[in-house]
């Protein structure tokens, strides 16, 4: 059974999303603030959900602080108001947002299409073979059956989106990805126009990412058709 660990101050709100999960299978540990969602997290969980302003300690740093040693994918809560702090939150880490209201359905498919995708990491680092299978040009590596990336032998740090799209990139040098492509590949659910801002918020991270360990972004814009790969 996943384990999902939710973030949230509101009782009204943990409350509803508990018990929508649990009518789904899963395991639900409730944290009503960022310093007892630090105390909570381990290695045993699938998914957090968070909201992005809390007592204490909010969401955006409690991310940041999570993701220094977890790689488990976190889902932003959010109000309308707070467009900025959602976009903060995917560069410090996080994999995905929701704006509050959202519907049972909405909220589903999405831990089903994160969860999906931390299953298939957790596998494929599991099932490591004494000869990684790679992709490399000059001196840029991924390993694609596991979550990580070298140059010149020294590792770059990235989050699971990071890796998934910089992947699908590599693996078709020159072809043009839309964003909507990128998004329904590396996310696994269909696209919506609230999508085209985390897809663009995780390249920007990646790109810095690349640049400050190869000097080169490597991703490049085709203005009006999506992204490439070329280094």
């Amino acid at each position: 059974m996943d384990k999902i660990l939710v973030v949230e101050d509101d009782k009204t709100v943990y409350s509803g999303i508990k018990k929508l999960l649990e009518l789904q299978h899963y395991s639900v540990v409730i944290a009503q603030n960022g310093v007892e969602a630090l105390e909570k997290i381990d290695e045993s969980f699938s998914l957090v959900i968070m909201d992005i302003m809390m007592p204490q300690l909010d969401g955006i740093e409690t991310c940041r602080r999570m993701r220094e040693r977890y790689s488990v994918p976190i889902l932003f809560l959010s109000a309308k108001s707070e467009e900025l702090d959602k976009l903060e939150g995917l560069e410090v880490g996080g994999d995905d947002y929701m704006t509050k209201p959202f519907s049972n359905m909405e909220l589903i498919s999405k831990v089903k299409a994160l969860i999906r995708r931390y299953r298939v990491y957790d596998s494929e680092n599991a099932n490591r073979t004494n000869k990684d299978e790679s992709i490399e040009t000059d001196g840029l590596k991924l390993f694609t059956n596991r979550n990580k990336v070298e140059f010149n032998d020294n590792e770059i740090k990235l989050t699971g989106k990071e890796y998934e799209i910089l992947k699908l990139l590599m693996k078709n040098p020159d072809r043009i990805y839309t964003i909507e492509m990128i998004y329904e590949m590396v996310w696994d659910e269909a696209f919506t126009y609230n999508a085209k801002n985390t897809v663009m918020v995780h390249i920007k991270n990646l790109r810095n990412k690349l640049i400050k360990a190869c000097g080169d972004a490597c991703i490049h814009t085709e203005w009006g058709r999506g992204y490439r790969f070329e280094r």
